[in-house]
């Protein structure tokens, strides 16, 4: 069971260097919860508000109305300026704008004042009750994880299973390259070989997007406490003015990513091999 725990303080000015994984408050059975936990409830929760106002949304719209569609032609208009086209941009918006939104809300929650100031002491140490849950290795592995594998279900209900199988397992190619001559054929080995390297790209997509976002924020993370312990003034200020231009590019970069990743899985045309000669 989760382990009583105080709230010791409500501003905590002596910060500690965060560690790579989140502290642990505690468990139920098998179930571990960290204080990066806590942030994605939280984050759910306040989800689960916007959910409810934009199911609420007029014909005559407020002015959060007006933010929120304006905020929504903003992401299509930049989706479609990387897929090239507007009609591709609105298929791909429901996934990327989601975690468009939840990257930015996660990434720049905690320049709030006093979200990330409330503290617990279990054990006799004090442990920050939010941490960034971008800056735990755990999320941003599950984020990047789930990306990748909607992805393969988004590209198979796309093109069907056996076309989109096709894209990596290239035995077709190799059978219709030897009916033609045996240069075709060689050639059709090759690409039969480059498909199979195209799996491990699919897993190498997981670490990458991961290991990106969350290098970029602990880093940040970790530079803002040592700065806050090495200046009082004006040098943290000025690093949390760089803090928001960090979770917005970040989470810009991570979103244009994986536009480009779905941007491929919804274009049906065949890679270029023997096989479409």
């Amino acid at each position: 069971m989760i382990e009583e725990s105080s709230v010791s303080t409500l501003i905590h000015v002596h910060e500690k260097i965060p560690t790579i994984t989140a502290p642990i408050l505690g468990s139920i059975g098998p179930l571990t919860f960290a204080t990066s936990t806590l942030t994605i409830i939280l984050l759910t929760l306040l989800f689960i508000v916007l959910c409810d106002f934009v199911s609420r949304s007029s014909i005559i719209p407020t002015k959060f109305q007006n933010l929120l569609e304006l905020f929504y032609e903003k992401v299509v208009s930049f989706i479609a300026s990387i897929v090239g086209d507007v009609s591709s941009a609105k298929r791909i918006v429901p996934y990327v704008g989601s975690v468009l939104i939840y990257l930015l809300v996660s990434n720049l929650l905690f320049i709030i004042p006093f979200v990330s100031s409330f503290y617990i002491t279990k054990g006799g140490e004090d442990i920050q009750l939010f941490r960034g849950n971008t800056t735990d290795f755990n999320t941003a592995f599950g984020l990047a994880l789930a990306s990748i594998v909607i992805m393969q279900i988004v590209g198979i209900r796309e093109q069907g299973l056996a076309n989109y199988l096709g894209r990596f397992i290239r035995i077709k190619g190799i059978i219709t390259g030897f009916k033609k001559n045996l240069e075709e054929g060689v050639l059709a080995i090759i690409f039969f070989f480059v498909g199979l390297i195209e799996i491990i790209s699919e897993f190498a997509k997981i670490l990458s997007l991961s290991l990106r976002l969350f290098g970029n924020m602990f880093a940040h993370e970790v530079l803002a406490v040592i700065l806050l312990g090495a200046f009082s003034f004006i040098v943290p200020v000025v690093w949390m003015g760089l803090g928001l231009l960090v979770g917005v590019i970040q989470s810009v970069v991570f979103v244009a990513l994986i536009t480009v990743y779905y941007s491929m899985v919804f274009n049906k045309e065949p890679k270029s091999d023997t096989s479409n000669k």
